[in-house]
Formats: C-alpha cells, sequence, structure tokens
C-alpha cells in the first residue's frame, strides 16, 4: 500500500469506515460506510484495486441509503486493527500513529467523513462521539503541536465532538482543501 492510500485509510478509520476480523485479530479487510455515493465512489476508486466487488447500496430503517463497500484482506490492516482497536472497541491509535499517519491528507478525509461546516459558517465540528475525551485531547496536541491548529471538545450527551473554532477556521481549511473531492466541497 502506497504513502496516498495509508494517509487515506488512517483518515477514513478516525471517521466511518471499520476494520473487519473474522480470524480473531489476524487479518482484517475495511468496509466504507457513506450515504453520499458521489464520495463513496471517490474512495472506491483509490481502492478499486484491492476489492473482489463493487459498491452495494442498502437501505436503512429509516428508509435511507447508505453505500459500502469491502477491501480483501490488506497486510496494512493487520498493523491498523492492532493500533485502532482493543477487545474490538474503537478506540483513537498511540501518539507514535497520529503522528505519523495524522497528515493534511488524513485530517481531509477524516473531515470528509464526519466533519461539517457550523451553522455560522465560520467554524467546523467534528462528530467524534464514538472516542473518549482523553483520546481526543491527544488528537489536539497533534494538530497543534503539527500544524499549529487548536481545537475544542463540545459535550453532547455523553460523548465529545471536536471543534474547530471561528479562530482556526481559515487556518483548518487551508490545511485540507486540496484534498477535499469535489463531492464534498459543500462542507468547506
Amino acid at each position: 500500500m502506497q504513502k496516498q492510500e495509508k494517509e487515506i485509510l488512517f483518515g477514513t478509520l478516525l471517521g466511518n469506515s471499520k476494520l473487519q476480523t473474522y480470524t480473531g485479530g489476524k487479518t482484517w479487510r475495511v468496509r466504507f460506510i457513506q450515504s453520499n455515493k458521489d464520495y463513496l465512489f471517490h474512495l472506491y476508486s483509490i481502492f478499486k484495486n484491492m476489492c473482489k466487488t463493487e459498491p452495494k447500496e442498502s437501505w436503512l430503517e429509516s428508509g435511507h441509503s447508505r453505500w459500502t463497500f469491502k477491501t480483501t484482506v490488506l497486510p496494512l490492516d493487520l498493523e491498523f486493527g492492532q493500533v485502532f482497536y482493543l477487545k474490538n472497541k474503537k478506540r483513537v491509535p498511540s501518539n507514535e500513529y497520529l503522528d505519523l499517519y495524522l497528515t493534511p491528507r488524513a485530517i481531509a478525509y477524516w473531515f470528509m467523513d464526519i466533519g461539517c461546516l457550523k451553522s455560522n459558517r465560520k467554524a467546523y465540528s467534528l462528530n467524534t462521539d464514538s472516542y473518549k475525551l482523553d483520546e481526543l485531547k491527544r488528537i489536539g496536541e497533534i494538530l497543534k503541536n503539527k500544524y499549529d491548529v487548536e481545537i475544542s471538545f463540545h459535550k453532547q450527551g455523553l460523548n465529545y465532538k471536536i471543534d474547530i473554532p471561528v479562530k482556526e477556521y481559515i487556518k483548518f481549511r487551508n490545511l485540507i482543501e486540496v484534498y477535499i473531492d469535489s463531492s464534498m466541497k459543500y462542507k468547506l
């Protein structure tokens, strides 16, 4: 897997993508899940050579559709499986992996997966409610140290979201904009 593909995979794993194992963690494959068909097909174009089947549409009980595709078992998935999952629960990887793989490209794909423009149109939010606050704080440290982007946290129910405040809006946008797929430009 090329460096670009690793960064994209890392970003989407922080977002909606999931690693699946049927061998107790000895092998893993990636399952990409999106409601935005165009964005899902963009991801598929990147990982197509690692897949045996094309994306499929499925319907939720709510009446909404979503699109998915799965890769075959990938060698890197074993490494990412061990750093993203502990006892089948998704987590934020260690600082070592964040420092290595949390690149502007990875951040852009993470944002495309779970980010949004806030209602004031001058700030962003990342829906990170599956992660613990201490994990999100580690991400905040990496963003500050590597890219001089400060974030804050917004409690929603029992969980937290990441907010990119107004004062960091332009800096964050400049960091990721070049990697944003045309199907997701509306989020900027």
